[in-house]
């Protein structure tokens, strides 16, 4: 038999890509998301001229649901450019991110985000910058889906005024790494805090001598 040597080590180079490359580069960060609701939503669906007649206020029938904690990664720097227009110099704050598909997220243009920048820097007081989603991107390099958002700082919208149109709240839940809601991660929090107690007790009945568990 003819001994020959691989060009490419497969195996080694993924693992080497997950732990070396994402496990230190790609931080994740916890964002607030709020996705259109498309179900929900009343628009006008002209075939060229459809949309929303206002996107935020009393006359608006644009509803999101909101998902906690969400992950994303690889936010850009904001730019701090200026454009002198009529009105004055405009910084649109344009930023961008990347959302996995495994999330099970169709993202759209006009979604929201709002960094959650307090979780980290125990900073309640700090005032957040929201951002629309001004374009979207889909990429399939690999077998998983990925959503490159555009990002733009929303200059005249609060949160208090987004939260007036939510129809759903969803929470991304560490554990599984997927998204559920407020019930089902409270019960599934449970479930794991049963588990963990019962570990340690079965842990401390457990005798290292002769191998039993004793009462």
């Amino acid at each position: 038999m003819q001994n020959y040597s691989r060009i490419h080590s497969y195996i080694q180079e993924y693992w080497n890509l997950i732990y070396n490359v994402y496990g230190k580069h790609a931080d994740p960060y916890v964002v607030t998301y709020y996705n259109l609701d498309t179900n929900s939503s009343v628009w006008d669906n002209e075939y060229l001229m459809g949309g929303y007649y206002e996107k935020v206020g009393e006359l608006s029938g644009v509803k999101w649901n909101k998902y906690i904690l969400l992950p994303v990664y690889f936010i850009e720097e904001t730019t701090t450019i200026f454009d002198a227009q009529e009105s004055g110099y405009i910084n649109e704050g344009d930023s961008g991110c990347v959302i996995p598909g495994s999330y099970g997220l169709t993202c759209y243009p006009n979604d929201m985000i709002r960094i959650d920048q307090t979780i980290t820097d125990h900073n309640p007081t700090q005032k957040l910058s929201i951002y629309c989603v001004t374009g979207v991107q889909k990429q399939s390099p690999t077998d998983g889906t990925f959503w490159k958002l555009k990002l733009s700082v929303e200059q005249s919208r609060t949160t208090e005024e987004i939260e007036s149109q939510i129809s759903n709240t969803y929470i991304f839940f560490e554990y599984d790494k997927k998204i559920h809601t407020i019930e089902e991660s409270q019960t599934m929090t449970k479930m794991l805090s049963k588990a963990e107690e019962l570990r340690y007790n079965l842990k401390n009945l457990y005798d290292e001598n002769s191998g039993l568990y004793f009462l």
